[in-house]
């Protein structure tokens, strides 16, 4: 095991939480990602890409990984608020359903991961998995109160062959 202790500081307790830039891609066949031995990816596409800027506590991923007879799995998902239901959110959330995409996630804290992609179901330097990141639910809220706000909350998941890759800075 190459796992020999885990340091745990002061500043760790306090460290910002939350997506803070979210940017979705579908797959094209002329688009690639790179891995580098690291376990980081090293370059992700930058066409055809939407990026959503998000207020804190708004966007949240997850990522767990289970194990079951040496097969280890991990689902992944992104959870995020998008403020002002309008009828060029909920058009632009219809070219989403059935699309497969990846995402790259950039934390509060200024790390990124790649989620919807991996070296172990989508094969090395490949953009392209039959397990990608899929819309899984759009719940719309008009509010009922003068404060409440108006808005969308997608939720977007996957399952990967591996944990989600750092992207190389």
């Amino acid at each position: 095991m190459a796992l020999t202790a885990i340091e745990v500081i002061n500043t760790d307790h306090f460290a910002k939480g939350g997506v803070k830039i979210l940017s979705i891609g579908t797959y094209d066949a002329t688009a690639s990602m790179t891995s580098a031995a690291n376990h980081t990816v090293t370059h992700v596409p930058a066409a055809d890409v939407v990026i959503i800027e998000f207020e804190k506590e708004t966007c949240k991923f997850t990522s767990s990984t289970s194990q079951e007879k040496g097969l280890a799995m991990t689902s992944v998902s992104v959870e995020a608020y998008i403020p002002k239901l309008a009828s060029l959110t909920f058009l632009a959330i219809e070219a989403m359903k059935g699309e497969a995409m990846y995402a790259k996630v950039e934390l509060w804290d200024g790390v990124s991961y790649i989620l919807g992609w991996d070296a172990v179901l989508g094969g090395e330097g490949v953009l392209g998995t039959d397990f990608a990141l899929f819309l899984e639910s759009v719940e719309a809220d008009s509010g009922a109160a003068l404060a409440d706000q108006n808005g969308v909350t997608l939720k977007l998941s996957g399952i990967q062959g591996e944990e989600p890759r750092q992207v190389a800075a």
